[in-house]
C-alpha cells in the first residue's frame, strides 16, 4: 500500500468525499473551479486546498500524477 493510500484510509468520509470531487475535477482539467496553487520553487508542481488537506500534484500538460495526499502542518511542503 502507498503513502496515499494509508493517508485515504485515516481521512474521514465526509472529507473524502470533498476530496473526491476536486480529484474528479482535478481529472477534467476543470482549474477555474479548483483552488489551484503553483508551489514556489517548482515548474510544474500545483496544490489544492481541500479543508485541512492539500493535494499536491505534478502537471506537465500531459499529464497529472498526485503526489502527496496530506492534512496541512508545520511539514506538509518540506518533502515535495
Amino acid at each position: 500500500m502507498d503513502q496515499i493510500q494509508k493517508q485515504w484510509q485515516k481521512i474521514p468520509e465526509k472529507d473524502r468525499a470533498k476530496i473526491r470531487q476536486a480529484l474528479e475535477k482535478l481529472k477534467a482539467r476543470d482549474f477555474q473551479s479548483l483552488p489551484r496553487k503553483k508551489l514556489k520553487g517548482y515548474d510544474h508542481i500545483f496544490r489544492i486546498r481541500v479543508g485541512q488537506y492539500r493535494l499536491i500534484y505534478f502537471d506537465d500538460g500531459k499529464e497529472i500524477l498526485l503526489k502527496y495526499l496530506k492534512r496541512k502542518n508545520e511539514r506538509t511542503y518540506r518533502e515535495v
